[in-house]
């Protein structure tokens, strides 16, 4: 599992995607939330990373740690569908590391 030191390494708009506690990398696919948290205290975030198992994406925003459950799918289709329903801003496509919009 990620530990605090591993936080500690973020920088302002950085972030990392995990799986079962681990960082991870896709090369294809689109990673989409469900539900999210937000903190600006380092160690709540570690502990909504354990309430997600470990399933999630972590990025730092101006002093806020931002921690939302995710998964990641093949499709686009699919990543819009959920991040929709989900009420999110945006998906992650692996394959360049960039935004697509909801």
């Amino acid at each position: 599992m990620i530990n605090i030191r591993s936080l500690k390494k973020l920088g302002n708009n950085d972030g990392l995607t995990l799986k079962k506690g681990n960082k991870i990398f896709y090369k294809t696919g689109y990673q989409v939330a469900t539900e999210g948290k937000q903190t600006t205290d380092m160690r709540e975030a570690m502990s909504f990373i354990k309430e997600y198992k470990g399933d999630c994406g972590i990025w730092l925003e101006n002093g806020i740690w931002y921690i939302d459950k995710s998964h990641r799918v093949s499709t686009k289709k699919e990543a819009l569908e959920v991040g929709r329903a989900c009420k999110q801003i945006s998906v992650l496509k692996w394959s360049d590391m960039s935004l697509v919009y909801c």
